[in-house]
């Protein structure tokens, strides 16, 4: 494969995975699948049932649904169902109004909608059963956030998808990669081919804005920005790392209507793969165009770590993927060359690998915040020569293997962990 052809893989790839969300993607999951039956249904709705995997059931039983206090997949599905338009994607809840609100909440109540969770599945896995009288409706989604398998209408499948060859072909190709191979690709491709970069800085800072002025969520970062004024909290580049991204991820997990810039398929990660390198780049007066390929970088290793431990895992993605991105581009827009890039990542991985996932809600500002920080101090020490040394405890002999080795744990070492997360929230 030449590496023309490699560039263009990799940036359809994280242009496909960087797209505005509005809310949760795993009740938006939920909320688009029953989007999409609802495309097949001509009467009144009897019931629904909604059967998701546990990761799904984990991360969108507690956050707070878009524009409506109130949380549930219950209620992510019947707005979905009665509401939303699944030509809208992640911002299928975008027109949701109150009277959708009130109509979901009817049938919530009236003990029309039932959800339960399976203990074996994809990791990504909605199914939709929508009943009226005269239609039995099923919707299937896995793998991905909006990726319908199959469709049925009374028993008969009237859409069958088809897994996506190129993305299964660009998947095994980047896992095959070097971050050396990574970097110098952002190093070469065109600046025009990234300009959807420009609109994920601004949508994902607007929200962190919004964050810091609503009182959203706990508050976490207004909080940190009052205990900076009152000078508890230093002014430094990690501390405003932590800042910003908490604010936002106030707002975002508190259900404000603030869209933001997904990362592999993550709203959370893309603030923390976006938020730091911005801080970082405006305290060092970074061009415009290094900040852009850094964070293009930082997308690309974003989507390598989830590769390897999945799209969503018993493990804090924000730490593990998204912190392990913004360090490597934090430290390219340092001046760091491969092995301080490599370094500030092994450095974060000895950190934070660890760091639990116990479901999508409000205090994720609080573990998004840290890793933001982390990120900065990892590719800081870095750059005064401190990198964690090889073959120790989990870290590998290089990035790369360390990395395997953190898949592994989060296949293998942790495969009962969500299980009994479940169980706890329950």
């Amino acid at each position: 494969m030449g590496i023309n052809e490699q560039m263009d893989i990799l940036v359809q790839m994280v242009r496909q995975d960087s797209i505005p969300a509005l809310g949760c993607t795993e009740p938006v999951a939920v909320a688009y699948a029953a989007a999409v039956a609802n495309k097949y249904i001509t009467a009144d709705i009897d019931d629904m049932e909604i059967i998701v995997s546990k990761n799904i059931y984990k991360n969108g039983k507690s956050v707070i649904i878009p524009n409506t206090n109130e949380w549930g997949l219950d209620l992510a599905g019947a707005l979905g169902l009665l509401g939303g338009n699944s030509e809208d994607g992640f911002m299928v809840l975008k027109n949701i109004d109150k009277d959708t609100i009130e109509g979901a909440r009817n049938m919530i109540q009236g003990g029309k909608v039932h959800v339960k969770y399976l203990d074996n599945s994809p990791d990504i896995y909605v199914y939709i059963k929508a009943n009226s009288p005269k239609e039995r409706v099923e919707v299937e989604l896995r793998d991905n956030h909006t990726y319908i398998d199959r469709i049925k209408v009374n028993g008969e499948t009237v859409y069958r998808g088809h897994l996506v060859i190129e993305e299964s072909t660009s998947t095994d190709f980047l896992k095959e990669m070097t971050f050396k191979e990574i970097r110098q690709i952002c190093q070469m491709v065109d600046l025009e081919e990234l300009a959807f970069i420009e609109e994920g800085i601004e949508m994902n800072k607007r929200a962190a804005e919004m964050g810091m002025r609503d009182d959203k969520g706990l508050g976490i970062g207004r909080a940190y920005k009052k205990m900076q004024r009152e000078g508890k909290l230093s002014n430094d580049a990690a501390t405003q790392a932590r800042i910003l991204t908490a604010a936002s991820a106030d707002m975002r997990m508190s259900g404000g209507d603030c869209p933001i810039m997904t990362s592999a398929g993550s709203g959370n990660q893309g603030l923390g793969v976006i938020l730091p390198l911005v801080v970082v780049a405006e305290e060092h007066k970074v061009e415009r165009e290094k900040l852009i390929r850094a964070i293009f970088f930082a997308h690309i290793i974003n989507k390598y770590v989830k590769i390897h431990t999945g799209k969503l895992s018993a493990m804090c993605g924000c730490a593990i993927a998204a912190g392990i991105g913004a360090s490597a581009g934090i430290s390219w827009i340092l001046g760091g060359d491969d092995e301080e890039i490599q370094g500030a990542c092994q450095n974060m991985l000895s950190n934070l690998t660890g760091m639990i996932c116990d479901g999508a809600k409000e205090t994720c500002a609080l573990k998004l915040s840290t890793s933001a920080g982390e990120t900065v101090l990892s590719a800081y020490l870095a750059q005064e020569g401190v990198i964690v040394r090889s073959n120790v405890g989990i870290i590998g002999d290089s990035i790369e293997e360390t990395i395997k080795n953190v898949g592994l744990l989060c296949r293998e070492g942790l495969i009962h962990a969500d299980s009994v997360i479940v169980d706890m929230i329950q």
